[in-house]
């Protein structure tokens, strides 16, 4: 497909140059990590763009309920993507349609990945399809449903270019996601209980040398896990759970009407159901809030102990994630951004691409 072959080229065209920007990664955040010699990941990290006025920054103060300033929100975060896009070279070189859902009767296609909100956003889809409660949303059945991939099959770069179709993307703060899927994967630091996740720990700790019987996983740990899978497995390759969004809803290859953020979500719908004439579902819907507590609460004190050189890696990973949807770093994280070894990193990797 014509959306894989550019994705390929990108990723073939970084990997002579990666292996020198991790050696120095390790030289200078001094890496207590163990990673392996031989990387494997494709990653792309452009000059570090600093943003004083962000969409995030303004989304208290267009917070109110009237659809004008609503409408100006979402303006302002379309126009602040498509700049960050242009700045950071990431214009057409991702497209991915796994995580696309469509509604033919209203054109409307959404793009939300895992840990912002999908559930209860699947939850709408279906029931404007006519499918009753009883249908899980994770279910063969759901996916036949609103799937793009089985609603649209081959006519879905058709409909992606095309003016009738409201495009929507939901996006959710890199941070908080990862608590999320702590929290909600690996039961925030409790003995894992799921089949999935026991085979999914049980693996990473195989792979590191240590003690597979260890069914908990501290946050510090976790952050680990993130790190070592997307550098050795590369950033697409990890479960869709922990996969930035850049590579799940390719944002600047997709030109997205709407962007929505999981803290304004529910007025975020509320405006577009509005917009299309969306009735007769509960915009409110929020699946899964009661066990996915950073809904409601900061997630600064998770990150509060971890390492700066940990730190680091994780913002270099999710780098675009923040960078295109102008979220900012916590308190905690802000040393990130003057860091003059990462600015050191950055300017390695730079002059190997020259």
């Amino acid at each position: 497909m014509r959306g894989v072959s550019r994705f390929l080229k990108v990723t073939v065209g970084l990997g002579g140059t990666f292996a020198l920007f991790l050696l120095l990664l390790v030289r200078y955040s001094g890496s207590y990590l163990g990673f392996p010699t031989q990387w494997k990941i494709m990653f792309r990290t452009p000059e570090l763009q600093q943003v004083s006025s962000s969409p995030s920054a303004l989304s208290s103060a267009n917070a109110g309920p009237d659809g004008e300033s609503v409408g100006r929100r979402f303006s302002e975060r379309k126009a602040f993507l498509e700049m960050m896009c242009r700045r950071v070279n990431l214009e057409g070189k991702i497209f991915s349609k796994e995580f696309m859902d469509y509604n033919k009767n209203y054109r409307l296609l959404v793009c939300a990945p895992p840990k912002t909100g999908c559930t209860s956003l699947k939850r709408h889809l279906l029931r404007l399809a006519g499918f009753p409660e009883e249908v899980d949303v994770h279910s063969d059945t759901a996916n036949e449903a609103i799937s793009v991939e089985h609603v649209l099959g081959d006519a879905v770069d058709k409909v992606l270019e095309s003016p009738t179709t409201t495009r929507v993307m939901v996006a959710r703060h890199p941070l908080d996601r990862l608590v999320s899927g702590y929290r909600d994967k690996f039961m925030d630091g409790a003995p894992v209980t799921s089949d999935i996740w026991v085979q999914y720990l049980t693996e990473y700790w195989r792979s590191r040398g240590f003690d597979t019987s260890n069914l908990t996983l501290t946050f510090h740990q976790y952050l680990e896990m993130i790190a070592y899978r997307m550098m050795t497995r590369g950033k697409n390759s990890i479960d869709r759970h922990f996969r930035p969004t850049t590579f799940v809803c390719s944002p600047c290859t997709v030109k997205y009407d709407y962007i929505l953020h999981t803290d304004t979500l529910t007025q975020d719908l509320q405006y577009i159901a509005g917009k299309l004439g969306i009735t007769g579902i509960d915009l409110g819907l929020r699946l899964n809030a009661k066990a996915d507590k950073t809904l409601v609460s900061s997630y600064d004190n998770y990150y509060k102990d971890i390492p700066l050189s940990l730190l680091r890696m994780i913002y270099l990973l999710y780098r675009e994630d923040f960078l295109i949807n102008g979220f900012e770093l916590p308190p905690v994280m802000q040393s990130v951004l003057h860091d003059a070894k990462i600015e050191n990193l950055l300017r390695y990797f730079e002059d190997a691409n020259k």
